[in-house]
């Protein structure tokens, strides 16, 4: 909470350090009573600084928590060690990282957002050897080969009111006991399909669970063969 209300600069365990700019609060500046945004000077240990705004649908988990925090709750047993993983939709990175420390030195991390901000922040905040962070969405997989991930994320990445989405182009990148996770909002139309839709593009293939948590339903289809 006290990261939500601060005016002050704020400094992580690891030596991160976001300076505000202007006077109000991060709760105060996302407020209807406020811009609807919040600027900060980011420094870094290793990288150049940068500036970045916080807003609605950019969130920094060092700032405000992680925003994918419940997808991370649901699948903490579902990534292996050694894996090859796929974040799309992936922010500015924490949920990258969560997924690389899981997978350990011997797995890699490809993760991919359509936002610049969010990518530029990810990969000066959370750089790591197995970890690439790319610009762009999933037309960036056209030229990846079959059974190339052993666990792909996409959290919130498609409209909650898509009633003709395509889990193909996903499902094929899933190697055979691997697993494919996405999430959408609870009661949603595209949270009411999820399960048949991964059903269809599976053909019988996958084993399916959607569960809930904290107005998010996240179905994994795990690849049978």
């Amino acid at each position: 909470m006290r990261r939500l209300t601060s005016i002050g600069a704020i400094t992580t365990h690891d030596g991160i350090r976001f300076r505000p700019i202007g006077h109000h609060s991060l709760t105060r500046s996302l407020s209807k009573r406020g811009p609807g945004y919040k600027d900060y000077e980011v420094a870094f240990p290793f990288a150049e600084p940068m500036r970045i705004r916080v807003e609605t649908g950019r969130v920094f988990a060092d700032l405000t928590g992680s925003r994918f925090a419940s997808e991370q709750e649901l699948l903490a047993d579902r990534i292996r060690p050694g894996s090859r993983a796929l974040v799309i939709n992936a922010g500015t990175g924490d949920t990258t990282k969560w997924i690389a420390d899981l997978a350990g030195p011997s797995g890699a991390v490809v993760s991919l957002d359509l936002d610049e901000q969010s990518v530029q922040f990810a990969s000066r905040r959370y750089a790591a050897d197995n970890i690439t962070f790319e610009h762009g969405d999933g037309s960036l997989l056209l030229g990846e080969p079959d059974n190339a991930f052993e666990f792909i994320l996409a959290p919130r990445a498609f409209s909650p009111n898509d009633e003709g989405l395509d889990l193909m182009p996903l499902w094929r990148l899933i190697a055979p006991g691997g697993t494919l996770a996405i999430s959408t909002a609870s009661g949603s139309v595209l949270a009411l399909r999820l399960s048949r839709l991964l059903g269809d593009c599976s053909m019988g293939q996958a084993r399916t669970v959607v569960l809930e948590r904290a107005g998010i339903s996240l179905a994994i289809a795990t690849r049978q063969i």
